[in-house]
């Protein structure tokens, strides 16, 4: 038994004599543009995952500007144009249509899905072929027979008599020679207009859509030689609807889109096709079968599972050397606050399926690695410090460029001539002149171990003042010097001040007072600070 999903959304309500006009039909657009949006940094990963679930809802997520251009021919006087051939994540109250010399006096959007229900209750009065097999000698009979009711109990019109479907005893089906006006697989926007006289035109359809996503990430290639990396960008670009778009531009918009509670494609309405015989439970619910003649189209399939991204992995770096790369990539641009990125040239989105198109390339970006650790307030453990790359984003340092948020790989050379995955992290959406900081693991080379030497507290009227003393000693087991940078944990509380501190602290990019040692190979360094919050 399959379900009917079925939508009709009216932005007019049209009497039926208004529907007897001329009718032209666009089956489909000669071109479009995609540009892609998002209300928030994408993780890829996530997304992929989601994508593999049988009941996701990814097709009402996400959000694109879908930019046709069509050739349609214009009726005289009264008539009707169809669109069809839209993303099936059409949002209808936002369709403009220009270039059309003619007034549009109304319009409807129609997504009726083709399905056994659909099409046995948009043939009611029709003439079709029922065809009924003897089960015991297989003998086939054909007759022609009227639809007399639809989905909620099929009732045929067979040499005068009236039957229920699935009730004489042999295996039924029914064949349709067409497939009724306003059935099919994708929505349908129709709008009625008024011209002068006919003539055939090119205009632009425009419309949100949801269903398409975006999102970023990143290769970070080090060179500890000389203190630079090779930054390359890459642009997941993954459509979830069952529309694809051949051969288009296509651009994707970086920033905090807000978006309206109303700006999602009409949800469908489940409606089930009901056979049954009387008495109730005497024969098969829903056996009977549905076969289309001659020039019409077969039901939609089920969707078919997302195609997993393809990533040439010879394009990210499996040797040492350094491979050849196709010279185009993005063009940055400015869309108001936003930063839109257009792809050098057209690609293929095709419908369920994910792709990735390089966007950035950046070579000898200069970086500091440096090591972080929060100070502890009285534990006395050893702990590691977490490896971090500071990046200057500016033109002077090889960067100079708004990063969208997304995940970076950090590869590192492995001493052989090849490279190794040294870890990853993620970043939120970067401005030209803002840092980025990348933290990526764990160094059990470089220690530190916090000692409290002293803890008094005080009260003054309702306020609690609590001073802490303490001792941190850094340890670097490494063959070469290290930059540590050493935060303290209370440094979060309310009332945090510093009373004493044997190295000067300074406010960094994060906003609390940081304090940074030079900890020489294979020695140790000691921080002592004593600070005061308030309760």
């Amino acid at each position: 038994m399959r379900r009917l999903l079925a939508i009709t959304t009216a932005l007019t309500v049209l009497a039926p004599s208004v529907w007897a006009q001329t009718e032209s039909v666009s089956a489909r657009p000669d071109g479009a543009t995609v540009v892609i949006y998002r209300d928030r940094p994408v993780d890829t990963v996530a997304l992929m995952e989601q994508s593999r679930q049988p009941w996701n809802r990814l097709d009402r997520e996400g959000l694109a500007l879908i930019v046709e251009t069509r050739t349609v021919d214009l009726p005289a006087g009264e008539g009707i144009i169809r669109f069809r051939g839209l993303a099936t994540g059409v949002v209808p109250q936002s369709a403009v249509l220009e270039g059309l010399p003619a007034h549009v006096v109304e319009r409807n959007a129609d997504f009726d899905l083709l399905s056994p229900a659909s099409l046995m209750e948009k043939s009611v009065g029709e003439v079709v072929r029922v065809v009924r097999t003897n089960p015991a000698t297989g003998e086939q009979v054909e007759k022609a027979a009227v639809i007399r009711a639809g989905a909620q109990g099929t009732v045929l019109e067979i040499d005068g008599r009236f039957e229920a479907l699935d009730c004489s005893g042999q295996t039924e089906r029914i064949i349709f020679d067409r497939v009724p006006e306003g059935l099919g697989d994708q929505p349908v926007l129709s709008v009625r207009t008024r011209a002068e006289r006919a003539g055939r035109h090119t205009v632009t359809l425009a419309y949100l859509a949801t269903g398409l996503q975006w999102s970023a990430d990143y290769v970070a290639r080090l060179d500890p030689s000389d203190g630079t990396l090779d930054l390359t960008g890459w642009l997941t670009l993954a459509n979830f609807g069952g529309t694809g778009f051949p051969d288009a531009p296509v651009q994707v918009v970086a920033g905090t889109l807000r978006k309206d509670d109303g700006t999602v494609p009409v949800e469908p309405v489940v409606r089930y096709q009901q056979n049954q015989c009387w008495p109730q439970g005497t024969t098969t619910f829903g056996s009977g079968e549905v076969s289309y003649g001659y020039g019409a189209p077969p039901p939609p399939p089920p969707p078919a599972p997302m195609s997993p991204v393809s990533l040439d992995l010879a394009e990210v770096v499996v040797t040492g050397r350094r491979v050849a790369r196709a010279p185009k990539l993005a063009e940055q641009g400015e869309l108001g606050d936003y930063k839109i990125y257009t792809l050098p040239e057209p690609t293929t989105v095709a419908a369920r399926q994910t792709k990735q198109v390089r966007f950035l390339e950046r070579e000898g970006v200069a970086y500091e690695r440096v090591y972080r650790a929060y100070v502890q307030n009285a534990d006395g453990e050893t702990r590691p410090t977490d490896i971090v790359l500071k990046l200057r984003n500016e033109e002077a340092a090889g960067l100079g460029v708004a990063l969208p948020g997304g995940s970076v790989a950090v590869m590192q050379p492995d001493g052989a001539g090849g490279v190794l995955l040294a870890g990853q992290d993620r970043f939120v959406d970067k401005g030209v002149g803002l840092p980025v900081r990348l933290s990526f693991g764990e160094s059990p080379d470089v220690r530190v171990q916090t000692r409290l030497v002293k803890s008094t507290s005080s009260t003054r009227g309702a306020v609690e003042t609590n001073r802490s003393e303490i001792e941190t000693i850094v340890t670097n087991a490494r063959s070469e010097p290290v930059t540590v940078e050493l935060v303290a944990d209370a440094a979060m509380a309310r009332g945090f001040r510093i009373r004493s501190q044997s190295i000067r602290s300074r406010i960094d990019d994060t906003g609390y007072p940081v304090w940074t040692l030079t900890v020489p190979a294979n020695g140790a360094a000691t921080l002592a600070a004593a600070w005061t919050t308030s309760d």
